[in-house]
C-alpha cells in the first residue's frame, strides 16, 4: 500500500456525551486490562479501520469489506455493521431512548456506562466489543467468518471466566465431583482421592491470540503404578481458549480409546469445559464438538469428568504451552524431545 501524508492530528468525529468522562468511565469497566484498552482505543478513534488507515496517509479501500458499506468507520465495525448488530441483538441489549445502535460512537458506548444507562445491565458488552472486533480482523486478513450466535457465546464463556476467576481461590489443590454419569454440578468441593481404579487422564488446552498454535497435552497415570503416559499436539489456532480446552479434551479421549484405555476419569482446570459436558444443549455454539465427545464416550465402561485448580494441572499446562510455542506442527505421543520433559 502507498503512504500518503500523514494529518498532524486526531479528531473525533460524531456527536454524543462529552469524551473525557467517558474515557474516565471506562477504566472503571470490570474486564481485563487488555479489554478496558481497546475500548479507550475505541472512543479515541486509534483502531485501524480502513476510513482512519485512509485518514492516516494509506492508500486503500474505505469500504466494510463485510457488508459493502461506503465507509468502516470503528462505530460501523462495532455497533452498525449488519453482524455487528446481529451480536447485539442476540445479546438483549434494550435499544433505549436513543435506540441502540445509533450513528455516534460515544452515545454507543455510553449506552453500557452508569448504573441508569439502558445497557448498564449488560455486563458482558466489554467482551462484546473486543470479539466482534476480533471476528472482524479475521475476516479482513483471514477470510474467515464467524457465526453471530457463536460470537456472543464465546464472549459469554470469556467474561463469565473471567469474573469467576476474580474471586476463585486458586491455593487448593481440589476437584469437584464428577459431572458425569451423575451429570450434576456440585459446589462443595473434595480432595483428589490417592485411590482410584482403571486411569486418570489431566487435560489441559494453551491458547494466546498472538499466536499461529494451540496447543494440547495430556497426562494419565494407571491405579496399577505403571509408567505415566503422555500426548502432546499442537493446531491451527481456534477463536478462544475455550476451543482450544474442548479440542485438547476430544483428542486426549481419543488417545485413551486408542491405548484401549476404558475406565478413565479426566481431569481439566476448565470450569467451562465441566459445564458443557455436563449440560451440552446450553452450548449450542460448540455442538459439533460436543456431538463428537458424546459419540467418543460411548467407548468408555466408566467415564467421569472433573474439575481441578490450574494448580493442580501443572503437568499438562507445561507440555500445552511448549506445544502452542513450536514453530511447526507437532505430534508426540509417549515419545517425547528429552528437553520438553525437564
Amino acid at each position: 500500500m502507498a503512504r500518503l501524508g500523514v494529518p498532524n492530528t486526531f479528531q473525533a468525529h460524531g456527536c454524543g456525551p462529552e469524551i473525557t468522562p467517558l474515557l474516565a468511565k471506562v477504566w472503571r469497566v470490570t474486564c481485563p486490562p487488555k479489554v478496558k484498552h481497546f475500548m479507550w482505543q475505541v472512543l479515541t478513534g486509534s483502531i485501524s479501520v480502513s476510513a482512519n488507515l485512509r485518514r492516516r496517509g494509506i492508500d486503500c479501500d474505505v469500504g466494510c469489506m463485510r457488508c459493502g458499506a461506503d465507509v468502516e468507520t470503528i462505530n460501523h465495525v462495532i455497533f452498525v455493521c449488519p453482524p455487528a448488530r446481529q451480536v447485539w441483538a442476540l445479546s438483549h441489549v434494550p435499544v433505549g431512548p436513543q435506540h441502540f445502535p445509533t450513528d455516534s460512537i460515544y452515545v454507543n458506548v455510553d449506552h453500557f456506562l452508569g448504573s441508569t444507562n439502558p445497557g448498564s445491565q449488560i455486563e458482558i458488552f466489554p467482551w462484546l466489543m473486543w470479539y466482534i472486533w476480533k471476528v472482524r480482523n479475521a475476516c479482513v486478513f483471514e477470510n474467515q467468518t464467524e457465526r453471530p450466535d457463536d460470537i456472543v457465546r464465546v464472549a459469554q464463556g470469556e467474561a463469565s471466566s473471567w469474573l469467576k476467576a476474580q474471586v476463585e481461590d486458586e491455593g487448593e489443590e481440589v476437584i469437584s465431583s464428577p459431572v458425569v454419569p451423575t451429570s450434576r454440578l456440585q459446589g462443595r468441593l473434595s480432595p483428589l482421592p490417592l485411590v482410584y481404579c482403571g486411569y486418570r487422564c489431566f487435560v489441559d488446552g494453551s491458547w494466546k491470540e498472538t499466536d499461529v498454535f494451540a496447543g494440547a497435552r495430556w497426562f494419565c497415570t494407571s491405579s496399577q503404578g505403571s509408567s505415566p503416559f503422555l500426548g502432546a499436539t499442537n493446531y491451527r489456532r481456534s477463536l478462544s481458549p475455550l476451543h482450544a480446552e474442548v479440542e485438547a479434551f476430544s483428542w486426549a479421549m481419543r488417545c485413551m480409546i486408542g491405548h484401549n484405555f476404558r475406565d478413565v476419569a479426566f481431569f481439566t482446570d476448565s470450569l467451562d469445559l465441566v459445564k458443557m459436558v455436563s449440560s451440552p444443549r446450553d452450548w449450542p455454539a460448540f455442538a459439533t464438538y460436543l456431538d463428537g465427545i458424546k459419540t467418543d464416550r460411548e467407548e468408555f465402561s466408566s467415564f467421569s469428568l472433573f474439575h481441578i485448580f490450574r494448580n493442580a494441572n501443572t503437568k499438562t499446562d507445561s507440555l500445552a504451552r511448549q506445544a502452542r510455542l513450536s514453530p511447526h506442527l507437532v505430534l508426540f505421543v509417549n515419545n517425547f524431545p528429552s528437553n520438553w520433559l525437564i
